[in-house]
């Protein structure tokens, strides 16, 4: 009984560093709402997929992860609308295949200006 623990929490251990691993390795982006408002829809076209943030509440942020994998380069594409019918769109930064943990933080001000940083 005390192997089979043993080797039970051993699988379960490296199943779950496995699982931490794949967060900490692939890239992922971040929109901030700093705006005072809430935004009703944030998305970001990368040059093969889209990511879809949905509603974010004024005050909180929102993390989205993407594939390692991308097939073409090119800008992240965003468009972000808020409960006060201004719509920002614009690009930032830029995207390449196998990226390792890199991070792209969105930030809506209080102004209502885009900020774009990359960790």
């Amino acid at each position: 009984m005390n192997r089979l623990f043993k080797i039970v929490l051993l699988i379960v251990t490296f199943l779950c560093g496995l699982y931490w691993l794949w967060f900490y390795v692939s890239p992922a982006i971040t929109i901030v709402n700093n705006s005072g408002g809430d935004i009703t829809h944030a998305n970001i076209e990368l040059p093969s997929s889209r990511l879809d943030f949905g509603e974010i509440k004024s005050g909180a942020s929102n993390t989205l992860y993407y594939s390692l994998s991308q097939p073409r380069d090119g800008s992240y594409l965003y468009k972000i609308m808020t409960a006060h019918a201004i719509t920002h769109q614009g690009s930032c930064g830029y995207v390449t295949n196998n990226e390792l943990n890199k991070r792209l933080k969105i930030v809506i001000t209080q102004d209502n200006r885009v900020l774009c940083e990359i960790d």
